[in-house]
């Protein structure tokens, strides 16, 4: 039944609009072609088809900074390669659309036909840049018959399918897969459409349905189900999951990173969060280096270090550590300054190591802090707030209600690790393995309950 209707289907013309087409003359060569945003390019190549061409669009928002969603668009008999209905539907924007050809004007055959669209998109691939995870494949009238017969032997490779004016029998693989299946209302391939649907469910494909208000054998670009659905699973899909990368990398305060993720996702349709997230992290760092401009005026050359370096470090792989790595390179020629950014690095260090004693201070976890402190004025004895941080420290060692706590918190840190360890080899039949733990525990926390469980042990073990 199936061939009957597809050979049917082989005998149906339709028109589509002409606006934005290439021209008819020739096209350019593939090592010629040139895609820029807004253009569509006829690449003439005697082996991609019976026409002996086929399309590409580069859509009007496209930047090579990032990845693009792309349509492999296959188009109805007596037809030629073309980018419709989805260049209209999606408003030239967010895709980058290639028109095929079939090698022969005969009934297409997939296993033939696939392996010159692969080789058509590894050439695409070369000059733009394209969402392997977000590639789409569609087509109207025979192109949907095509979609649908194709998609067996390359489901693996797409994110979606997109049938239209036709139907067709759903790939193995197809299950979770988003499906748009669209077709006029008085279309004579109405009921093929319809049985394709419930196959596609049947089969538990993620499928859009929609009918074309008043229309036989054409497809509408501007239907409002069409158009959501390609906004959908490819441009929002992507907006999505970069936006959830650009929020990774903030938490895990990888600043850099996450500035580029947000500024490339703020860029995306339905990115506004995420451009204004980007704002925001890209005004604290633009206010930093506006101020290690005004040290440097001032000739605080040390402070500037300072500043250039730590925006350095924090704002890795962004535009702002660039700008603060040039600015460091450039006053690094000067050996009084030189000697001022060498400085200003152990600073950034010793500051570093600083905060993270204050914080556990801050918590209350005293014997943490202290060593951290310890770590501190060993590592960093040349650091600028070395005398401070050691007068700090000479502090809460006096403290006698610190120490004490300080005390605890480390009997409880090491004691019930080494009790642990003592217990296993007891558990085992060691003894001689478990009284060196228990002797530690003696010797370092002797006026503790550690210690009283420790003595406890050991006279068991006698």
């Amino acid at each position: 039944m199936r061939r009957i209707v597809l050979s049917l289907a082989l005998f149906v013309s339709f028109s589509i609009a002409q606006a934005g087409q290439p021209d008819a003359k020739e096209g350019v060569a593939p090592e010629d072609a040139k895609f820029t945003p807004g253009k569509e390019v006829k690449v003439a190549d005697a082996s991609s088809g019976a026409c002996g061409y086929y399309v590409v669009w580069t859509p009007k928002n496209y930047t090579p900074d990032r990845e693009w969603p792309t349509i492999l668009c296959l188009h109805g008999k007596t037809g030629s390669p073309t980018t419709w209905p989805f260049k209209e539907a999606s408003d030239g924007k967010d895709y980058i659309i290639i028109g095929f050809d079939y090698k022969t004007k005969d009934e297409p055959a997939p296993a033939i036909d696939m392996e010159n669209i692969k080789k058509i998109r590894t050439f695409v691939e070369t000059k733009l840049k394209i969402n392997s995870k977000l590639v789409l494949m569609g087509g109207f009238s025979l192109g949907g018959w095509s979609t649908s017969s194709f998609s067996h032997s390359y489901i693996d490779k797409l994110a979606a399918i997109a049938i239209m004016g036709a139907g067709g029998t759903p790939a193995s693989k197809i299950k979770g897969k988003p499906v748009f299946i669209g077709v006029g209302e008085n279309d004579q391939y109405n009921k093929d459409a319809k049985a394709a649907n419930e196959a596609y469910k049947s089969r538990g494909a993620d499928v859009t349905f929609t009918e074309f208000p008043g229309l036989g054998h054409s497809a509408d670009p501007q239907n409002k189900v069409l158009k959501e659905w390609l906004l959908k699973v490819g441009p929002q899909n992507q907006m999505m999951a970069s936006l959830a990368l650009a929020k990774a990398a903030e938490k895990a305060g990888i600043l850099g990173q996450a500035y580029t993720l947000y500024a490339s996702t703020g860029a995306m349709s339905g990115g506004e969060e995420a451009a204004a997230t980007a704002k925001a992290i890209g005004d604290v760092a633009e206010k930093l280096l506006a101020d290690a401009d005004t040290a440097m005026k001032a000739k605080k050359y040390a402070d500037a270090a300072k500043i250039f370096t730590n925006v350095n470090t924090t704002y890795a792989g962004s535009t702002f550590a660039e700008k603060a790595a040039a600015q460091l390179k450039f006053i690094s020629g000067d050996a009084g300054v030189k000697a001022d950014i060498e400085q200003a690095k152990l600073d950034a260090k010793a500051d570093a190591m600083e905060a993270l004693a204050v914080a556990a201070e801050k918590s209350k976890e005293y014997a943490r802090a202290l060593t951290t402190y310890e770590n501190y004025l060993q590592q960093f004895p040349k650091a600028t707030r070395f005398a401070e941080v050691k007068a700090h420290v000479e502090s809460l060692k006096s403290d006698t209600s610190i120490q004490k706590s300080a005390k605890s918190q480390s009997a409880e840190r090491d004691c019930k690790s080494w009790l642990a360890t003592a217990d296993s080899y007891i558990k085992n039949n060691m003894a001689a393995s478990a009284k060196p733990y228990l002797q530690k525990i003696v010797d370092q926390y002797g006026d503790t309950d550690w210690a009283a469980t420790a003595k406890k042990r050991m006279a068991e073990l006698k």
